[in-house]
């Protein structure tokens, strides 16, 4: 099974007749059925693998011990029920936070270690920028995601802040002198912004290109959609860490590449 899935949901329904060695006829559903759902409870876990029975339906005995909701097919409002119970389960899922061993788990944990902390450590003690008459003393920091994942992400950030006309200077954080973006607006002086796109997610698409062993040229519909989950990843665990601290729940946001 390829790794691009989070979840499985599948529906047992009366698809075939089987006629045991004793005579006797069992409505069950199709084998791809059974088999996919298989290969998924191997992969990820019953956890995340989940199977809706319709009434009167035969399951392998080897399905025995996993909760599977059943419903009735000329009953719409107990297909909407069981449906909705694993949907809140995969909305649980996210909202507590269980952490996947995708590439972007650990960066996002690095990055937030080794940059936004320091950032959010140090920033009441940022010394005084004057720029243009004014002076500018309380920062906030934007975390800019990048669209997409093509090519070097260093590059990428580099036009990002040039195009927005953002100043480089620097901060003393707690554990070095750290380059940033600043973006100064006269009118809202001594408030100023602090922009950064993590370079650390640079090489992430030539990982997946790995994972994936492409034979040719270009992005396929694959690679595109495994870069936007781990984007989206990243984004999920970055901010389940600046949701643990009240400071950087002040002064620290996540924002989309514009």
């Amino acid at each position: 099974m390829h790794p691009i899935y989070d979840f499985g949901v599948f529906f047992a329904t009366s698809d075939d007749l089987t006629l045991n060695e004793k005579g006797d006829i069992f409505i069950e559903p199709r084998d791809n059925v059974i088999l996919e759902m298989a290969l998924f409870l191997g992969a990820l876990g019953r956890d995340k693998s989940f199977l809706l029975v319709e009434e009167g339906v035969k399951l392998p005995t080897d399905f025995n011990g996993i909760y599977m909701p059943k419903f009735r097919r000329d009953d719409e409002e107990s297909i909407s029920n069981e449906a909705n119970e694993f949907l809140n389960k995969i909305r649980e899922h996210f909202r507590l936070g269980y952490l996947s061993l995708y590439p972007t788990t650990a960066l996002a944990l690095g990055y937030y270690k080794n940059f936004v902390e320091g950032i959010v450590d140090s920033i009441s003690e940022i010394e005084d920028i004057q720029l243009d008459g004014k002076i500018y003393n309380d920062f906030k920091l934007k975390i800019v995601l990048p669209l997409d994942l093509k090519g070097n992400i260093r590059q990428k950030a580099k036009v990002f802040y040039k195009r927005n006309h953002f100043q480089e200077n620097a901060l003393n954080t707690r554990y070095r002198k750290q380059p940033a973006w600043f973006h100064f607006d006269p009118s809202r002086a001594p408030s100023g912004i602090i922009y950064d796109m993590p370079s650390t997610l640079s090489g992430i698409d030539d990982a997946i290109e790995m994972v994936l062993r492409k034979g040719y040229v270009g992005r396929s519909a694959m690679q595109e959609i495994i870069e936007e989950r781990e984007l989206n990843n990243f984004k999920r665990v970055l901010q389940l860490q600046i949701d643990k601290n009240p400071v950087a729940q002040e002064i620290v946001e996540i924002v989309d590449e514009f």
